[in-house]
């Protein structure tokens, strides 16, 4: 189960650094903005349905193998540890992401100041997804450190 878990959090972390290394940045070098942010938009999405289901994955291996007795005593870190995992990709996908989109609707029908209240309000929201999404990545790249250093 162990391996099952940690299978599951590879599989998560390699899906968010493709998006964020190589999805993202590609799209906003290679179309205009507006373009980019709808196809990120509608990429996000999908990208949280992914991680949630393989934080599922990653979480039952984890459960299971604690409920069949093969678990050490130090199990319970890569467990809350794939709980923040999850907690913040659903909080980013259910409550940041339709916030960011209303927002940066709001923006584009506002005034094109730079500095209007829903441009800002789409920038703080922006950034909180990214440090709830960076979190998700620290907290299972520690997963892997954990189950890697108890073999």
């Amino acid at each position: 189960m162990k391996i099952v878990a940690a299978a599951a959090v590879l599989a998560w972390l390699s899906v968010m650094v493709f998006f964020a290394a190589v999805v993202a940045p590609a799209a906003f070098t290679t179309l205009e903005r507006e373009a980019a942010g709808r196809f990120v938009s509608a990429v996000f999405p999908r990208y949280y349905v992914v991680g949630t289901a393989l934080g599922a994955v990653a979480l039952a291996a984890l459960v299971l193998r604690g409920t069949l007795g093969g678990h050490r005593s130090t199990d319970w870190l890569s467990l809350a540890l794939v709980l923040v995992m999850l907690a913040a990709t659903l909080y980013a996908w259910v409550v940041v992401l339709p916030a960011a989109h209303a927002a940066r609707e709001a923006a584009r029908q506002a005034a094109p100041a730079a500095a209007s209240p829903e441009a800002m309000a789409f920038a703080r929201l922006h950034r909180l997804s990214t440090i709830l999404n960076g979190a998700a990545m620290l907290a299972g790249m520690l997963v892997l450190v954990v189950m890697g250093v108890r073999r």
